[in-house]
């Protein structure tokens, strides 16, 4: 824990740096791409993969840097010549945005803090001192409490081992509560995260020892810190878990995202916690490497439009340590791409994220490109989504005679955060069947049950779609059942959707090519008709119905 290096619970081994990639461009379908786009038919799925597939290494590097999101420019936050390391991020009632980090700069490690005030011309405050011990008091985490007070948590060398202490302030830093201590156990206790649900409950996540490996403990309060439940481990005695991050997602459930150490590969996790129904899910693996990767200092929180987002830092590319984030998208939270965010030849480590309540979210790291370690910081404004779906249409298929009628309940939901009126159209096969038009609020499931008559004998495939409402970014969930890379709602997926596809490819919202009909995944975080998108249509081709 000296000041060499930013301490924190992993050392991290460097190797040979890497040249850094350039920025993201605006990309377009390359000229031997677009001349291999005549003649192809349905049948010549093989050879379109294969030229999907040598587009793909071409332009994989530079579609992965920023993935989906329009980021500002880096922006450094402290110059001291001595080490700045593990800063937190929050938003206080007020609007201020609160930066608190460890620094090495009085000979030992204190908390230090700046406030930044969108309403100055200079946002940024000055540095301040939180705590002035002697011993070395390490990775703090800040949070806005229900009540409107800020909280400081870190980990403290003061007690001969590391324990967790705590400071409150109600008026924005002109005061603050005497130090309290959390944790009065023997072994070590670090790296804390802190946050308070809706309903009030403080939840403290942190790493210990207590039984030979790390494991992650919580403890939870009831009434604002004046009382505390008593220490519990999530208990995995094979494996070393360390670096915990916690969050509550809008559906109420409370996600733990750690570091594993498993055979000696570290690993991005996660698992979460119903307090309904007071039980937990399964344990999710996030990252997948192997060997002597890195993947370390997690950092989690749910967008305003549903999203977990989970921040990290790995070197699993040139050996330095970069940052990168994955987003978890309602309402099965499967993930997105792993999208690498930072590159740079030197070390990025320690990120923290959070989203302030216009939107705007807030990355801040530690940075050792100046020869010792500073933090900056990046900020990328999530617009308010606009978007519904259909769920389910039950039933799919139907074997039917002429003149048979047929109850048909189609679904539709509104998954954005604005009200929305749009049409919801039936089919069979390809031909419309019947129609109505709906209004939800926000979150609002609505079941449609319609009648068919069926002119015709045969049997049909069921299906529904809502029309694409504005600002709709993603339309993907507009159909059901849904094909991917199905462009034209032809319920085959060929050579007409390439086509269209190709005229979109590289645009974004707002450009006059832009097409969402394009953006197939878009529903995981990304804005843009990029390689990932060519390479569901290039999966799906030649799929029907």
């Amino acid at each position: 824990m000296e000041g060499q290096g930013p301490s924190n619970s992993e050392s991290h081994k460097r190797k040979s740096p890497e040249k850094p990639q350039s920025a993201h461009k605006r990309a377009t379908l390359p000229f031997f791409y677009l001349l291999s786009l005549r003649g192809v038919h349905v049948g010549h799925k093989i050879s379109l993969i294969m030229v999907i597939f040598s587009f793909l290494i071409m332009i994989t590097a530079s579609a992965l840097l920023g993935y989906g999101y329009d980021w500002s420019p880096e922006m450094m936050l402290t110059w001291n010549s001595e080490t700045d390391a593990n800063p937190s991020v929050a938003q206080a009632s007020d609007g201020k945005v609160w930066v608190v980090w460890h620094s090495y700069r009085s000979g030992n490690a204190d908390i230090f803090y700046k406030v930044y005030d969108p309403s100055k011309v200079h946002p940024w405050s000055s540095e301040k001192n939180l705590t002035t011990d002697t011993n070395d008091d390490i990775s703090p985490s800040v949070m806005l409490a229900n009540d409107g007070k800020i909280w400081v948590v870190w980990s403290t060398g003061r007690t001969g081992n590391y324990e967790i202490y705590y400071k409150t302030t109600s008026n924005n830093g002109a005061t603050w509560s005497q130090e309290q201590n959390l944790t009065t156990n023997p072994k070590e206790d670090e790296c804390p995260s802190i946050m308070q649900t809706a309903d009030g409950t403080i939840w403290l996540v942190w790493s210990a020892n207590r039984t030979g490996n790390f494991d992650i403990y919580y403890k939870t309060s009831q009434d604002n810190g004046a009382t505390w439940a008593t220490d519990k481990s999530l208990n995995y005695p094979e494996t070393n878990d360390r670096n915990p991050s916690i969050t509550e997602a809008a559906d109420g459930k409370i996600w733990f995202v750690w570091v594993r150490d498993k055979n000696r590969n570290l690993n991005i996790w996660y698992k979460t916690y119903n307090a309904t129904s007071n039980s937990w899910s399964a344990t999710t693996q996030v990252t997948q490497d192997s060997g002597d990767i890195l993947n370390s200092n997690p950092s989690v929180m749910q967008a305003n439009d549903g999203k977990i987002w989970i921040v990290w830092d790995s070197d699993k590319v040139g050996g330095q340590a970069d940052i990168y984030y994955q987003t978890r998208s309602p309402p099965l939270f499967g993930g997105s791409e792993i999208i690498r965010l930072i590159v740079n030849q030197e070390d990025d480590l320690m990120p923290s994220i959070m989203q302030a309540a216009d939107g705007t979210t807030w990355i801040t790291w530690a940075t050792v490109r100046a020869n010792n370690w500073d933090i900056r910081y990046m900020t990328t404004k999530i617009p308010q989504p606009n978007d519904v779906a259909i769920v389910s249409v039950i039933p799919t298929e139907v074997t039917v005679n002429e003149g048979q009628m047929v109850a048909i309940e189609v679904v539709a939901q509104n998954h954005g955060n604005n009200s929305e009126n749009f049409i919801v159209r039936l089919y069979a096969d390809l031909t419309s069947i019947n129609q109505s038009t709906i209004g939800l609020s926000p979150g609002q499931l609505y079941p449609i049950n319609f009648t068919w008559t069926a002119s015709n004998t045969g049997t049909y495939k069921i299906w529904a779609k809502a029309s694409v409402v504005y600002g709709e970014i993603c339309t993907v969930d507009n159909s059901f059942p849904a094909i991917l890379g199905d462009v034209n709602s032809d319920r085959t997926v060929n050579a007409f959707d390439l086509s269209v596809f190709s005229n979109a490819y590289g645009s974004k919202p707002g450009d006059s090519d832009w097409n969402p009909d394009c953006n197939f995944d878009g529903f995981n975080g990304d804005n843009k008709v990029d390689a990932f998108d060519l390479f569901n249509l290039g999966n799906n081709y030649g799929k029907s119905q």
